[in-house]
């Protein structure tokens, strides 16, 4: 650690040298006129770069706009004024950029003065999470969700789950023993299906856990890549993928931005961000946030605290290094779940917390990234990532509990004490190249993957001891440690990867984009007590080809092609049994449409795919306790969403995901008898999904703004004989401009105090579910400055 601190301190005074003389930052200049060739005045023009960092400027007496020092890189410039229509171009900043000629159109009758919303469409801007050829959402024969920080703490999502859960398609699996990174996509759930990463790097998933990221105070935007992904990522994305990005350091304006919250269950939050330009090459930003509560189940306090630092040097025109450090401590709350009473939620247990009096949880996150930006020629970008990554987590808890009903008690059991201590060494490197085949332009990005992961995992295994407790928990008694804790095993993976990726532009109206990856993961297990290792290789590859149909600049259809892979298990820890079983491999086929309207003031999006996963375990039908890879699941469904921002003030966000997800070839052995669950939809996966969010802008400047989301029924078991309801739940919330810096927001979650289950565990017939918070009433002061 002390290394690392050096390393920061080093690099800061680095960054901060003076600058040399030899610079060359550009100029984008331009006038706007309507089309009558009349200059307009005083137009807000705003120049957005591909970090997200923006810069405005007013037209002057002549039309004319100017933006000076400009670095030369893919930038979106935006034009508003007062009754004419947005106007908006993604450009090239460089040398030979002339002088821009912008006309305006005057406003329809949708387009008042005074329209809220407008900008710069999310299908219109360069996603990374998707690709690496600098492609749009448009370009992109993918389904892409992009959601922006503003909007997700607008919406008032303090939690990374609360803003992924909005997105088209996405249910959470979280619970404090997967530290709440579990999601669930398209049929397919769980850290070893959904990937999550941060910053576009991937921590590995150790034992099903993933503690970081949480807070969103700290978030640039949130990007989401359906379906099979490991021809991006590698291993362990069929579910799809979800890329957190956070705020870096803006170079052109300095910003400020406070919050203070006070809440239900004695809730506190409070966060701060600066960033900035500390001169004319160096720029910063750091941003910090801390949450407590009480919770709203017994015992059910958390604590929380999340920094974020980087520094940024434009150490020539066309080189640019940025390192930064993201932090996160956590103290969640140490509810787990609650017994199902006769197989049913009973409103009675909502508030009471079955774990023991002395129970503790904590996480502690660390992300070091060092990353190189190089433009050494106009059409080729050469970009690198190292990264040191660090977890330490602790859990003293009793987790499963049983309802009984012949005493009408609860049974507890499995009192487990767990330390996971994790360091990764990541190397990310590739090179884009943009050049011309017959007279076509085409886009190649070659590259390579490297980390070395040690994870080391002490418990206090076989977690014994029982309990039992009445269904208030009157008496929750102290933890029970039989076997004491101890090393168990610690593991080590090292990844090799290499990845191809390309597009070529065949006509100004097609498209061909795909890409290859090759893995090669060496899995080795050393088990402490018992002296053995266990070794294995794994070498899947990947690919996905693509068509995209340009039915006008702003209109796109697309279909595509790709495969992934899963482990069993968690591939970092895999077991020496489990390592003997091969990945199993996932395929998808997807076509989709999108399209951009109104000047980036509407967009809307649809997707249909059909996923299907192989060589699932099954017990073996001649020895029973026995496991074979012989099982399928596929998935088949429709995504739609949409965004739309109207003239008066409103603005509606909306997404539906409808799924039929099946065993295809699946068995269970069921006391002594297999039994075939072909055909059933599996646990926890719910068919329908959906999502909406509308705010709107009223006289004396106040905002209303509400939502909704919608979870379809879920089956509790395998035979599908059991469900739970579907559930409805709705936020609302008014928000208060006190100045044009200042505002006052009150917000209620789950306003109508809907019951309902999160997820339920326990097999092969569901035992104890997960319960959604119920209402929670905020108030929260905003300021920028």
């Amino acid at each position: 650690m002390r290394a690392r601190h050096l390393v920061l301190w080093s690099l800061l005074a680095v960054l901060l040298l003076p600058r040399p003389s030899a610079a060359q930052d550009v100029a984008i200049r331009g006038v706007v006129n309507d089309r009558q060739g009349g200059v307009v005045v005083g137009a807000e023009v705003t120049l957005t770069s591909e970090a997200g960092a923006m810069r405005t400027a007013t037209t002057q007496a002549n039309g004319a706009f100017a933006f000076d020092a400009v670095r030369p890189g893919p930038y979106t410039l935006l034009v508003n004024s007062p009754g004419f229509a947005s106007w908006s171009q993604v450009l090239r900043a460089g040398a030979d950029l002339g002088e821009l000629d912008v006309t305006l159109d005057i406003a329809g009758l949708s387009e008042t003065v005074g329209v809220v919303g407008t900008g710069v469409s999310t299908l219109s801007v360069p996603a990374p999470t998707a690709t690496r050829l600098g492609l749009t959402p448009l370009e992109t024969p993918a389904s892409l969700t992009i959601v922006t920080g503003d909007t997700i703490r607008q919406r008032g999502d303090t939690t990374v789950e609360d803003a992924e859960v909005r997105m088209v398609g996405i249910t959470s699996q979280s619970s404090p023993g997967n530290g709440g990174g579990a999601r669930m996509s398209r049929g397919f759930g769980g850290l070893n299906s959904v990937m999550k990463l941060y910053d576009g790097a991937q921590l590995f998933v150790a034992s099903g856990t993933l503690t970081f990221p949480f807070d969103t105070w700290s978030v640039e935007r949130i990007e989401f890549l359906g379906g099979p992904a490991s021809v991006m990522y590698g291993n362990g994305a069929i579910g799809g993928v979800v890329n957190v990005i956070p705020r870096r350091p803006n170079r052109f304006t300095t910003e400020n931005a406070a919050r203070l919250a006070f809440g239900s269950n004695n809730t506190v939050r409070a966060a701060f961000g600066r960033g900035g330009p500390i001169n004319n090459r160096v720029a910063y930003r750091f941003d910090i946030s801390h949450n407590r509560s009480d919770g709203w189940v017994e015992r059910g306090d958390s604590r929380a605290t999340a920094l974020s630092g980087s520094l940024s040097l434009a150490a020539t025109p066309t080189l640019d290094f940025t390192i930064s450090e993201d932090f996160g401590y956590q103290e969640p709350t140490t509810y787990f779940t609650t017994p199902l009473v006769n197989g049913r939620l009973d409103k009675a247990t909502r508030n009471v917390n079955f774990n023991v009096a002395d129970a503790d949880m904590h996480y502690k996150d660390s992300w070091t990234q060092f990353k190189t930006d190089w433009r050494p020629l106009r059409n080729l970008v050469v970009r690198n990532n190292f990264n040191v990554l660090t977890s330490n987590r602790f859990w003293h808890n009793v987790e499963t509990y049983s309802y009984v009903p012949a005493t009408n008690l609860v049974t507890r059991s499995s009192y487990i004490e767990i330390f996971h201590d994790q360091l990764q060494l990541g190397e990310h490197a590739e090179a884009t190249l943009s050049t011309s085949i017959g007279g076509r332009t085409n886009t190649t990005s070659v590259g390579f993957d490297y980390s070395w992961t040690r994870f080391q995992h002490t418990n206090n295994s076989p977690y014994g001891g029982t309990s039992t407790v009445d269904l208030q928990n009157s008496n929750p008694g102290l933890f029970i440690n039989l076997a004491g804790t101890s090393p168990e095993f610690r593991s080590r993976q090292d990844q090799y990867s290499v990845f191809v990726e390309d597009r070529l532009v065949v006509s100004p109206k097609w498209s061909l984009v795909g890409g290859a990856r090759l893995d090669r993961y060496n899995v080795e297990r050393f088990a402490q007590r018992l002296g053995t290792t266990a070794t294995r290789e794994f070498t899947p590859t990947n690919w996905r080809g693509g068509v995209v149909h340009s039915i006008r600049q702003d209109f796109s259809v697309y279909g595509q092609y790709a495969t992934a892979t899963d482990a069993v298990s968690t591939l970092l820890t895999l077991s020496p049994a489990q390592q003997l079983f091969d990945l199993t491999p996932g395929r998808q086929v997807e076509f989709g449409a999108k399209q951009a309207l109104a000047n980036g003031r509407a967009e809307w999006a649809v997707a249909g795919y059909r996923i299907v996963k192989e060589k699932l375990l099954v017990p073996d039908p001649n020895t029973p306790t026995l496991q074979q890879q012989i099982g399928q699941q596929s998935s088949r469904g429709m995504e739609a969403s949409g965004s739309f921002s109207f003239g008066f003030g409103l603005r509606v966000d909306a997404n539906l995901a409808m799924l039929d997800a099946r065993y295809d070839d699946f068995t269970e052995l069921l006391s002594g008898v297999l039994t075939s669950w072909a055909g059933n939809t599996p646990t926890n996966v719910p068919e329908r999904l959906g999502s909406l969010w509308l705010s709107w802008n009223l006289p004396q400047s106040f905002q209303v703004q509400g939502g909704m989301r919608y979870i379809g029924r879920r089956y509790l078991n395998n035979a599908n004989t059991a469900t739970t309801p579907s559930a409805t739940v709705v936020d609302a919330g008014i928000r208060k401009n006190l100045t044009n810096n200042t505002s006052v927001d009150l917000r209620a979650t789950n306003l109508l105090d809907e019951f309902y289950l999160q997820n339920v565990s326990g097999a092969p017939i569901p035992t104890r579910g997960r319960y959604g918070a119920p209402r929670i009433v905020e108030l929260t002061f905003n300021a920028r400055f």
